[in-house]
């Protein structure tokens, strides 16, 4: 039986998938996060090894084709950590020796993560994945090559749109609720007054409490707002209403910066893969612009990508669905931008 190997790793967890060239799931692995910059390449050589290790249990490496890892972070300090995973979990497909560092280019290859991102969500070769998790970002993808991004700043300079960017809004928007009590609250101020302030005791200044809760906590934290947000806007709150309508004008402005028309937009990312009134407008506003998909398994992709190399175009796009369709139990990962 013929195999490849998938890898999809972020910062906080890793995703290894064994395929057969049909289609057919054989083994899955995961573990923590493998990003080497935030991590730091011994602790996500463990987490990448372990999940490759489980994926590959009780299978011969020879059976394995080919491989192709998607990680996020320096692409020069990814290429040489998936290296030192593969060399070890994969040794066939080193065959000059422990003293080749060049691996296979049909046995191993390593990409980005936005580039298993897009695959995720279509068979075709080119077009564009707009991305809105903690952070937000988009790329253009050619021939399953990123050629150009927009956006991914990081929370500092920018995704916006992200569920941090809807997060900070909702709790500005509750702040300023507050601070004028002559005016009634909405639901989404509620619901994040309920999120926040948890002590049993509600005395004091409900203002400085809140601005005391969100600066005690890490700025990233406020992206745990964001599906209150949805909750609230889907009841008609208009705060949350116009929070959501904000957040996909700005991120269909960022994937239009990179998107050719008539290519496919593949929508990755918390915020896009759930339902909620962010995707629905992201797709009102996309319309007519390309075919617009939500991104499947990025795992699966990597190994749909691996097994490319052996089926021909037909077989390659009649296959795609089988290897990106998520398992139930396997939530999207949230992809990260360059700074995170």
């Amino acid at each position: 039986m013929q195999l490849v190997l998938g890898v999809d790793a972020g910062g906080t967890s890793s995703r290894a998938v064994l395929f057969t060239l049909e289609g057919e799931p054989v083994r899955r692995g995961s573990a923590g996060g493998a990003n080497p910059v935030t991590l730091g390449m011994d602790a996500a050589s463990a987490n990448l090894a372990e999940a490759v290790r489980a994926a590959l249990s009780g299978v011969s490496p020879s059976q394995v084709r080919a491989a192709v890892v998607g990680l996020a972070g320096n692409p020069a300090l990814c290429a040489s950590l998936s290296d030192r995973v593969l060399r070890a979990a994969l040794p066939s497909a080193f065959p000059s020796g422990t003293n080749d560092t060049t691996p296979s280019a049909l046995r191993v290859r390593t990409v980005g993560d936005v580039v298993t991102a897009f695959a995720s969500g279509t068979a075709a070769a080119s077009g564009a994945v707009l991305i809105s998790g903690t952070g937000a970002a988009a790329a253009k993808i050619s021939d399953h090559v990123p050629v150009a991004t927009a956006d991914g700043y990081g929370w500092q300079l920018g995704d916006e749109g992200s569920a941090f960017w809807i997060g900070r809004a909702a709790a500005r928007t509750a702040i300023r609720a507050l601070a004028t009590p002559d005016q009634p609250a909405g639901l989404l101020t509620s619901l994040v007054v309920c999120h926040l302030l948890q002590e049993a005791d509600g005395g004091g200044d409900p203002v400085a409490r809140l601005a005391a809760a969100v600066h005690a906590r890490h700025p990233l934290a406020l992206a745990e707002l964001a599906p209150l947000v949805s909750r609230a806007a889907r009841a008609g709150d208009p705060a949350a209403v116009s929070i959501a309508g904000e957040a996909a004008r700005r991120l269909a402005r960022t994937v239009s910066a990179v998107h050719e028309p008539g290519l496919p937009i593949v929508l990755f990312g918390g915020v896009l893969t759930t339902e909620g009134p962010v995707r629905e407008a992201v797709r009102d506003l996309l319309d007519g612009a390309g075919t617009v998909t939500v991104a499947g398994d990025p795992a699966g992709a990597a190994a749909w990508l691996a097994a490319r190399a052996f089926l021909d175009a037909r077989e390659s796009r009649a296959r795609h669905a089988r290897f990106t369709a998520a398992p139930p139990h396997v939530g999207l990962a949230v992809i990260e931008t360059e700074s995170g």
